[in-house]
């Protein structure tokens, strides 16, 4: 090998510069929320919710949705419709594949994960309130095991 390699030529640089933009391009890194499950998805791997309107029967789910109260005095009532994210006008395609066949997939939130719209106050906490409101939280634990038979 030559020491220090040649530099490179001025095509190879705009080719390089080029390939790099085109990957970080919005249309490379959008994403949307998807209506069925309410995760993140490129945009580009996303289909307008219009279009499998009519496969959204299998996503209505009795008891799984109520609507917001602001007290305790008023009546609990059920949101009617499909179990679908709010404010969220695509499909993923794993979602809408599974649509398709008239199945649901296993991240739908007709699969009781609906939990209604997030109120303002909880949705401008930041990272340590997060923590301290999570109802779960994550720990992971790695162990390195070496060779032998004691431990």
């Amino acid at each position: 090998t030559i020491y220090p390699p040649e530099s490179i030529t001025a095509r190879q640089s705009r080719s390089t510069i080029q390939n790099a933009c085109n990957l970080m391009a919005i249309a490379e890194i959008e994403e949307k929320g998807c209506a069925v499950c309410g995760q993140l998805a490129l945009t580009k791997n996303m289909s307008p919710l219009k279009s499998i309107k009519n496969l959204l029967t299998v996503l209505h789910s009795n008891g799984n949705t109520r609507q917001s109260r602001s007290s305790l005095n008023e009546k609990i009532q059920e949101i009617d419709g499909p179990v679908l994210a709010q404010n969220c006008d695509s499909v993923c395609n794993l979602c809408r594949s599974k649509l398709r066949l008239g199945e649901i997939s296993s991240l739908a939130l007709a699969n009781n994960l609906w939990i209604g719209e997030v109120p303002d106050v909880l949705s401008r906490l930041n990272f340590i309130e997060q923590i301290l409101v999570s109802r779960v939280r994550h720990n992971i634990n790695f162990i390195k095991v070496n060779a032998g038979y004691r431990k």
